[in-house]
């Protein structure tokens, strides 16, 4: 392999950290403005405090050049820092209740206290309103009114209509482009990193300001030492939902082509101290239900096993799960946490998933050869897959300026059995089953004195067990198994534990912040499995132990953080079956560096680079076969302890304006892989062998991704756009060869909703793809366009009649038929009081099937998918408590 020497490695890196260091300090140098913070008090004549006041600055001539803005408190005060090169700046003063005032001020640090004149407003013929947004330091605030509408029964709605924050299909919540690192509810982190339990149960008339908190340390013993890149979320509650018991049950029941039924149980408390959220829900009518108890936590659960053998069941489609989902499923989830003292958290999370899912399809499959010739699969799968998941999590921690102890402790059991029969010429029977079973400890501590020095301690510690087999009725390698029939036993097992430890400040040099540490990993991974007279029993252990140091420097508005870290590894893998041990050693650096500029507070440039090392995985080690699925074996021939190298640079701006709810973004990345060994496919008819090669071939990949998001005070009006360009060169292992592909894709989103009248609100979200891909020597793939488009109308009737229709339209150019596809959904709702009624009519054209098709790695596929046919649902939804 083709590896730049480590020496060199490292002068090109420090060569190129100098030439930025000297960079941002010309700009330094050549634009740098100081930090001004002005503070003061705005009252009336009389002395009286004015509360939620809006103050912004601008230039002295130019009103509209909003420099920084912030609200008064509710004794009136304000703090507001702003870094601009005027030597005056203009303080503006609005609210209701005063006559707008306008002040000249020099641009230096100072306290203002701002004597306003009380007015009297007449409100027959005005409508007052708050700003929709609004900051206060780091402090984001959305009025939740502002962008609420009327029909609205999850927060989550609400969510997707804030500027600035993006909602993934899954459920993730992203902002400036970054997924959120926290999730709070009145500051306290109840459901710990599975939110969306909360954002789909919690009542938005139960909210009065989403906040995101930007720059937000959540360690408190870390504030000013280690930096935060990513934005947590907080929602503050009403004062009159505190303290109060929420009980609130749906009852739904329909018919398709059978009886259908729909029900929940959203039990909610909110206190100061204390906060309880417990679900049941359950449906046969193609919710999914698994999806609310994703889990989005950094530091989350990371499954160190995988599931090597599996029944093959029918993909899913691009379309929403809710049309081709035939299931039955049951939920419920228990979140607690209380406060204790001042500083201390005890929290318990618990949930239990029972889900059968029944899926049918027909599909082609094409794989592109060397040769030019083409191996066309054709299968028709139809399967039934049950599953269970339960969870459970139970956290103290304790979190003040010199303290934090996290201790958590987390199990997670999964079993999922189930069939499939698959018909390509002759029919094939499967059944698999599989249980995995997790115990997961981790404690986080941190000790910091008053003068900034401490220490900084992770420490977690993994136990993870996954048996599962696969049993096929019919034999598609004849000449490598003797049997009729195929069954394969897989058992797969990690223990494992990492740690590290920091030395929080332990030299400091003027501005220039170092934090050494030293790192200690260890896993034990285990793989057995057997097929006929193929059997593996393999042991790969996997040592890291390494120190290094975090450098954190500001200059100015810049600030560098830089990492560096030296490692040992050692690999040991044991073959039980031959005696034969073979270990391999070897020392790395893996650097990174993060340069943030902030040019004010409406621009800020950020510009990283990284280099690390991936581990070799028992995944990939394996010398005799395993059973993949019905029509695939897997074999690993260079299965020696390959690394991978992998190099990542990326530089972003962004852009804040909170007065106009503007935010936007650019990023640029680049994606370097150095593999030491390929692994591909080779194709003979419907049969398929997993190979591996070693090899010295390089990977890369360059995106750019533009993003916007404006919100509008017209008509409660909201645009978003992104649009992303990706071009990529890699090698791909196919029928024995190495070969290079080449490819770009485009993708653009757009998603615009707007109240234009009292009576009526309009939501469309959209996204266009165009890919293309190629050999080097040999022929291209069909260019594949897709477009999914997403339009609801809603009509706010008289009384409290509220009606709902939405179209869904996609379109796919590789389809010999149907390139275009429509949906339709119409619902009916009535409110009074503490009731709510539904009756919905979903997919109204009553269409049976679904086509699709894709593109990817030489390959094609058309499948057409079995999806529900019209259903009508009546739901009721009442209030209890």
């Amino acid at each position: 392999m083709k590896y730049i020497p480590f020496k060199d490695n490292i002068m090109k890196f420090t060569t190129l950290y100098i030439l930025l260091f000297l960079l941002c300090s010309c700009f330094e140098v050549q634009g740098q403005t100081k930090t001004t913070l002005i503070t003061g008090v705005v009252k009336t004549e009389s002395g009286e405090f004015v509360p939620h006041s809006t103050i912004f600055f601008s230039k002295v001539k130019q009103k509209n050049r909003i420099l920084a803005s912030g609200q008064s408190n509710s004794k009136g005060e304000f703090q507001i820092a702003l870094s601009v090169p005027d030597d005056s700046i203009a303080l503006h003063v609005t609210h209701i209740n005063i006559e707008p005032v306008t002040i000249s001020c020099k641009n230096t640090s100072q306290k203002i206290d701002v004597i306003v004149q009380e007015r009297v407003t007449q409100l027959e013929d005005v409508v007052v309103k708050s700003p929709k947004i609004y900051a206060n330091g780091d402090t984001i605030n959305y009025r939740v009114a502002a962008f609420q509408h009327a029909n609205d029964l999850s927060i989550g709605q609400v969510l997707q209509r804030l500027p600035g924050i993006t909602v993934s299909n899954i459920g993730q919540i992203s902002y400036k482009g970054m997924p959120i690192k926290n999730f709070y509810i009145e500051g306290l982190d109840l459901m710990k990193g599975r939110y969306g339990i909360a954002t789909n149960n919690i009542d938005p008339n139960s909210i009065s300001t989403v906040q995101v908190l930007e720059n937000h340390q959540d360690i408190k013993a870390l504030k000013d030492l280690k930096p935060e890149e990513r934005a947590s979320i907080n929602l503050k509650l009403k004062s009159g939902v505190k303290g109060i018991f929420n009980l609130i049950a749906t009852l739904g029941a329909g018919l398709d082509k059978k009886a259908l039924w729909n029900n929940e149980l959203i039990a909610t408390y909110f206190k100061r101290n204390s906060q309880l959220l417990a679900t049941y829900k359950g449906n046969n009518t193609g919710n999914d239900l698994g999806m609310e108890l994703r889990s989005f936590d950094e530091g989350g659960t990371k499954y160190k096993t995988a599931t090597l053998t599996e029944m093959t069941m029918p993909g899913t489609p691009v379309i929403g799960k809710r049309y081709y989902y035939f299931n039955l499923s049951h939920t419920a989830t228990f979140n607690q946490v209380i406060r204790i003292g001042s500083n201390g958290e005890l929290g318990l999370n618990v949930a239990f998933l029972k889900d059968k899912d029944k899926r049918n399809l027909q599909s082609t499959s094409t794989a592109y050869l060397p040769t030019g010739e083409r191996n066309i699969v054709n299968e028709s799968i139809n399967g039934l897959l049950n599953k269970r998941i339960g969870y459970g999590t139970a956290t103290y921690m304790l979190n003040n300026s010199n303290y934090y102890i996290k201790e958590q402790l987390k199990t997670e059991l999964i079993s999922t059995h189930g069939y499939s029969n698959a018909i390509i010429g002759n029919q094939v029977n499967q059944q698999s089953k599989m249980n995995n079973c997790l115990l997961q400890n981790t404690l986080h501590f941190t000790y910091r004195t008053s003068n900034n020095h401490g220490i900084d301690f992770f420490s977690k510690v993994n136990y993870e067990k996954r048996p599962h087999q696969l049993s096929v009725s019919s034999n598609l390698f004849p000449e490598i198994l003797s049997d009729d029939n195929m069954f394969q036993h897989v058992n797969r097992s990690n223990i494992s534990t990492e740690n590290k430890i920091d030395l929080l400040s332990a030299l400091v040099l003027g501005r220039l912040t170092v934090h050494p540490f030293t790192l200690f990993k260890f896993s034990a991974d285990k793989l057995s499995s057997s097929l006929q007279q193929y059997q593996n029993d393999i042991s790969l252990n996997t040592t890291n132990i390494g120190i290094g140091f975090t450098a954190n420097y500001k200059l100015g508005k810049t600030y560098f953080n830089f990492l560096l870290s030296g490692v040992y590894r050692l690999y040991s893998l044991r073959d039980h079956l031959v005696g034969l041990l073979s270990s391999k050693q070897k020392m790395v650096a893996e650097p990174s560096l993060s340069i943030k500029y902030r040019i004010n507070g409406f621009h800020e440039l950020m510009f990283g680079v990284d280099c690390g090392y991936s581990n070799p995985s028992i995944e990939t080690l394996y010398g005799n076969y395993i059973l993949t699925n019905y029509r695939q074996l897997s074999i690993y021939e260079s299965n020696e302890l390959f690394h991978a190298q992998i190099n990542r640079t990326n530089i972003t701006y962004n852009y804040k304006n909170i007065i106009s709810m503007w935010f936007a973004g650019v990023d640029l990345i680049w994606a370097n892989y150095h593999p030491e060994v390929l692994y591909g496919t080779n194709y003979d008819g419907v049969a398929e062998k997993i190979i591996s090669r070693p090899t010295d071939e390089v990977s890369n990949s360059y995106s750019v991704i533009l993003r916007s998001s404006k919100g509008f005070d017209w008509k409660k009006t909201k645009i978003s756009v992104d649009a992303k360009y990706t071009h990529f060169e890699s090698p791909l292992l196919l029928q024995e060869q190495i070969l290079r592909y080449f490819g770009n894709s485009y993708s653009t989103n757009l998603s615009f909703n707007s109240s234009p009248f009292n009576w009526m609100s309009a939501t469309y979200s959209g996204g266009l793809y165009i890919s293309k891909s190629k050999m080097q020597f040999g022929q291209s793939t069909p260019t594949i366009k897709t477009l999914k488009s997403n339009f609801t109308m809603d009509f706010y009737l008289p009384e409290g009649i509220n009606l709902r229709m939405k179209a869904v339209h996609y379109y796919n150019n590789m389809n010999n038929k149907d390139k275009s596809f429509f949906l339709g959904t119409v619902d009916i709702n009535y409110s009074i009081k503490r009731w709510y009624f539904s009756l919905a009519l979903d997919n109204i054209f009553n269409r049976k099937v679904y086509v699709n098709s894709t593109s990817s790695d030489l390959r094609e596929n058309t499948t057409v998918y079995y999806i529900r046919p019209r259903i009508f649902l009546f739901r009721v939804r009442y209030r209890l408590l």
